[in-house]
């Protein structure tokens, strides 16, 4: 049975058949509403029944519940779109997401488990973290109320301008373009999610897309100096946990990203080789290599049983201990992701081979390993001025490829 109909200016159509039900609305013209109708008419034929409630029974805030226990079991970045996701369950008061790694020989292809928590008013906050929680609920008031609300409507209920509002919101309260890009993936995620895997046809366009967003511009060149090192070493030496020192040197010596050490084992160690393998990464299973002072700072953490971890602190718990050993140390704009840049441009200006560099980051591409190796003026001054290398060839000059095998934008002669 079919129908097409006007409601205010536009052209509405339902169709019903084998105990599906479809409803389009807001089309110029009435032929339109009808092809809109019986196309997703025939999908829901085609596919069967969609999942669960439907998005005109489901709020935004239960479809990315459902969506985090299904799917963020297979997702590397699980932890972190857990977070997120958590947002929104906060603010419709429904059970919150909890991610916790599994062991590696308990695997079958997923590698987080998801399990439900309660709500609770009450946000348990790492120690240290109190003002900076507090500052970025501040910070965060207005964009907040935004997601509230969005996060208590039906999903068939949002439209573009609701999403683009957000988006406004967290701009206007200063979040980071990335940032703002992230929130924007996981709203287009959920819902084309919903529409493809459940097959939720009734959504028909996604609200997420076509908005109008912050250019992202998240390069960073700040490179930890020699001076700096020392004063942060010796801030570094005032901590009560004793991890934080040779944890904060292992990253600064080895390029790691600050989320890979505490994933690492002590039988991931090849004492021998003078390296770890890293088999949690953003990307793939990648080798580490160890300098003298990796190696040291790995002794400082004290070697235990093969299925123990190598850093034993949160990450939270490290970030934190390094934002107030850098207040200490009178070191400011230095965020712990600039010791991977550190090294890589520390590397570089030692050997002036990319292909070192590449190895030791882990980048799958030159134009990746070119974003972290910050090489100033000051730099290129040493080098002009320090003594005559035996060799005809500059120092820095030594072991790079050419700009066409990298991917540089040079100009040739």
């Amino acid at each position: 049975m079919s129908e097409a109909y006007k409601e205010g200016n536009t052209y509405s159509a339902r169709l019903r058949q084998d105990g599906h039900d479809v409803y389009v609305s807001g089309f110029k013209k009435k032929k339109d509403a009808v092809a809109e109708a019986a196309r997703r008419l025939a999908t829901l034929v085609r596919g069967g029944r969609p999942k669960g409630l439907g998005p005109a029974h489901t709020t935004v805030a239960q479809a990315m519940q459902d969506y985090g226990i299904e799917r963020l079991p297979f997702l590397k970045g699980a932890e972190q779109e857990a977070r997120r996701i958590n947002k929104y369950l906060r603010a419709a008061r429904l059970p919150l997401l909890q991610v916790s790694p599994v062991c590696e020989d308990e695997k079958s292809g997923a590698y987080f488990k998801v399990l439900l928590q309660p709500f609770t008013a009450e946000r348990v906050v790492p120690n240290g973290l109190h003002r900076h929680r507090k500052n970025l609920m501040t910070q965060t008031a207005d964009s907040d109320k935004h997601r509230a609300v969005l996060a208590t409507k039906k999903m068939n209920e949002v439209q573009r301008y609701d999403v683009q509002g957000f988006i406004n919101s967290l701009r206007l309260d200063n979040l980071k373009p990335a940032s703002v890009h992230l929130e924007r993936a996981l709203l287009r995620t959920v819902f084309n999610y919903a529409r493809i895997g459940w097959q939720w046809s009734d959504l028909g366009d996604n609200p997420a897309t076509h908005l109008k967003m912050p250019k992202v511009d998240n390069a960073r060149e700040r490179v930890l100096s020699e001076d700096e090192q020392r004063r942060l070493d010796a801030a570094l030496e005032d901590c009560r946990n004793g991890v934080v020192a040779p944890a904060y040197v292992l990253l600064r010596e080895t390029a790691m990203r600050a989320s890979e050490p505490k994933n690492a084992r002590w039988e991931h160690v090849d004492w021998e080789r003078k390296v770890i393998t890293l088999y949690e990464t953003k990307t793939d299973k990648r080798e580490v290599p160890l300098s003298p002072a990796a190696l040291q700072a790995l002794h400082g953490l004290q070697p235990g049983k093969p299925r123990e971890r190598i850093v034993r602190i949160s990450y939270e718990a490290l970030r934190a201990a390094w934002r107030r050993a850098c207040e200490r140390a009178g070191i400011k704009d230095m965020h712990l992701h600039d010791l991977r840049h550190t090294a890589a441009t520390r590397l570089a200006l030692k050997t002036g081979n990319v292909f070192l560099v590449k190895a030791l980051t882990g980048h799958k591409t030159y134009s990746m390993v070119e974003r972290y190796v910050n090489v100033k003026a000051d730099d290129v001054v040493k080098v002009l001025h320090a003594s005559e290398p035996n060799e005809k060839e500059p120092h820095l000059a030594k072991g790079l490829p050419r700009p066409a095998d990298v991917g540089l934008n040079s100009a040739r002669c």
